[in-house]
């Protein structure tokens, strides 16, 4: 890939730019800057606090990379699920952790009271764990008008839908191809496709330089599993290892969703 120089920005770990390095590999956060539409943005995500995931936090450590964690408060601990020791090590390394519902439900069937329920109380729990969730994903990317509601009254600041943006490879002029810091909609923000077990290293790669020939964006990957053989969709270890490897030597921005919606952490209602 060949990046313009004016493009060749540190990796950010913790704030919207510059990648601070100390001894012993942690990060050190700096005051986020304002988004830049020029640039591109890369978002890591992670759903459903699968066990699996331990390996992604290891591999983000070992690039020095970090991402936001849409986590189901209800499963923690559970059988293939993270425990809140590991989340809490999450949060220790940088990580952004998000809510996404008590129980993994599809939202627009419920009455508005269960979905307030699961959306709210999800954020309760998480805040009494000690993080601080600003961001959220809806479950299967599925929402309508009430749920968008409940989402901003419980006090998130940014929710994150599923898909939106096309592959290179499918062809569809109307399609975006990369999700612009200017106008996109804090409530409804656009990822790449979920992420699948035939996913390569080159299919990850093809979204940056997709928005590079845009002339910059947001790019956000979604991520469930990581493993080789446990799920559809489920990332290849070896795979996401090259990828994130290449990505912190590619010059582009890496930053987590909620510095780049910005906004400050909200009590909840």
């Amino acid at each position: 890939m060949t990046l313009s120089a004016s493009r060749r920005v540190a990796v950010t770990l913790a704030g919207l730019l510059g990648l601070v390095t100390a001894c012993g590999g942690e990060a050190r956060r700096n005051p986020p800057d304002p988004p830049d539409a020029a640039k591109t943005v890369v978002s890591l995500t992670f759903d459903d606090a699968w066990a699996t995931q331990a390996v992604a936090a290891d591999l983000l450590r070992k690039h020095h990379l970090i991402g936001t964690f849409y986590i189901n408060s209800d499963f923690l601990g559970r059988p293939k699920r993270l425990t809140k020791a590991q989340v809490d090590g999450l949060a220790a390394s940088g990580n952004e952790i998000g809510g996404h519902t008590l129980t993994h439900p599809r939202l627009p069937t419920l009455s508005k009271a269960v979905k307030r329920r699961e959306i709210c109380d999800d954020r309760r729990a998480l805040l009494a764990m000690g993080y601080k969730p600003r961001s959220f994903a809806y479950p299967y990317g599925m929402f309508d008008a009430a749920t968008v509601a409940i989402v901003r009254g419980c006090g998130y600041s940014s929710a994150r839908r599923s898909g939106g943006i096309a592959p290179p490879n499918v062809p569809c002029p109307r399609c975006a191809r990369v999700e612009d810091v200017r106008t996109m909609d804090a409530y409804h923000l656009r990822t790449l496709p979920a992420v699948r077990r035939s996913v390569t290293l080159d299919d990850l790669k093809s979204y940056v330089l997709q928005a590079e020939k845009q002339g910059g964006g947001l790019v956000t990957y979604q991520f469930h599993n990581v493993c080789d053989t446990c799920d559809e969709f489920g990332v290849r270890p070896r795979v996401l290892d090259d990828f994130l490897g290449w990505v912190a030597g590619s010059g582009v921005s890496v930053r987590l969703l909620g510095d780049i919606v910005g906004g400050d952490l909200r009590p909840a209602p």
